[in-house]
């Protein structure tokens, strides 16, 4: 499950840096609209690298782990992790005791997984 999350998340972010490249920036917009829409999916584009870019580094740190054999156990108690967690959250690191420790102490952001998503096209 983790190695195929890593390959769609690189396929989509390798996709949308090939669209961003085949198009020049504000490329034949001369309608303030249209530059503003343009303006706002590149937003959207760059949210999304940001949020992929954290999963792909959390899927490698859990492919490295599973390598140690350290994978399913909680780093702060060494608890195992229960299947049912591992399983909405395949990169999970911590159990919820600890994640929930960790969050009411003001610890690292919460871990989310973010599923595909399906850029609207911008050739029209």
């Amino acid at each position: 499950m983790l190695v195929r999350r890593r390959q769609e998340l690189l396929d989509q972010m390798q996709g949308e840096l090939a669209s961003r490249r085949s198009t020049p920036l504000g490329a034949g917009y001369d309608d303030v609209c249209d530059r503003a829409s343009e303006n706002l999916y590149d937003e959207l584009a760059q949210g999304f690298a940001e949020i992929a870019t954290a999963d792909l580094k959390r899927i490698n740190r859990a492919l490295q782990r599973i390598d140690e054999k350290t994978y399913g156990s909680c780093e702060v108690c060494g608890a195992n992790i229960p299947e049912a967690r591992l399983r909405a959250l395949p990169f999970a690191e911590l159990c919820v005791d600890c994640k929930r420790a960790e969050e009411a102490t003001g610890g690292p952001e919460p871990i989310t997984y973010a599923p595909p998503v399906a850029f609207p096209s911008t050739d029209d």
